[in-house]
Order: structure tokens, then sequence, then C-alpha cells
């Protein structure tokens, strides 16, 4: 009981913190969406892409939350060596990559869900849109370094 209870506020600290600090998870069907007038979506494909981006959202969310409880437990029973349980801490390794298996995942299931809905055309239109993005953040970062 007072580990589910441990659980639950760090899930809730969790997802308060990433709530307010702007770090939400964004999908390529967000990014899909930035360009919808490009694309010409029409209003029933935007209305499904909004609802996979938001259960892809809520997914990756959960999965990142569940991967940060794991990663403070690992932590804790880390920082003391005289008390460590090998055996516990292995096990909540895994479960961390799990979570984060979990949480990729939901990015692809979001991607695969996303193409069924574009057209042919709409499709090749946004890898050109989403390779001029790429380019344009890199020459960002490189002027950001120099």
């Amino acid at each position: 009981m007072k580990r589910i209870i441990i659980i639950l506020m760090a899930l809730a600290i969790t997802t308060i913190s990433t709530s307010f600090a702007g770090n939400l998870p964004v999908t390529p069907v967000a990014k899909i969406l930035e360009h919808k007038a490009s694309l010409a979506l029409t209003d029933a494909q935007v209305k499904k892409l909004e609802i996979i981006d938001k259960n892809a959202v809520e997914k990756m969310i959960e999965a990142r939350g569940q991967a940060n409880i794991r990663l403070q437990e690992i932590e804790k029973f880390t920082s003391n060596w005289m008390n460590l349980n090998g055996t516990a801490v292995r096990h909540l390794i895994k479960e961390y990559y799990e979570f984060m298996a979990t949480y990729k995942a939901a990015e692809v299931d979001a991607i695969l869900q996303a193409r069924a809905i574009l057209q042919p055309d709409q499709l090749r239109k946004y890898q050109q849109l989403a390779s001029i993005d790429a380019l344009m953040i890199s020459l960002e970062h490189d002027l950001a370094l120099n």
C-alpha cells in the first residue's frame, strides 16, 4: 500500500511538473497539424489527427511518468550501497525500459494511424515540409553554436 501511495504521488508530481514546464511530448502528428493549411487537410482529417495526437500524448505522458518513477526508485536504491538489493534494482531497470519502449511505441502507433488518414500527395508534401523544418532547425543550431 505504501508503494502505491508513493507511486501515485510521484506520478502526480511528474504530471504536474510536465504540464507546467511546457515540456509535453510533441508527436509527429502535432507537426502534421502545424502544416494543416499547407497540406490542405479536410476538417474530418484534422479532427481524426487531433484525436490521434491527444491519445498518443496521453499514452506518452503516462509511460514517461511511470518511467520517471522507476528511475527515482533506482536512484533511491542505488544511493545506499550498504542496503543495495540487486534483484529489486534489476527489476526496476527492466520496468523503466519497458515504459520507455511503451513511450516510443505510442509515437510509432500515432505515425501509422496518421499515415492512414493522409492522402498519398499529402504525405509526400508533409515529408518535404518536415525535411525543410529539420534543415532549418539544424541551421539554427549551427548558428547558435558559433
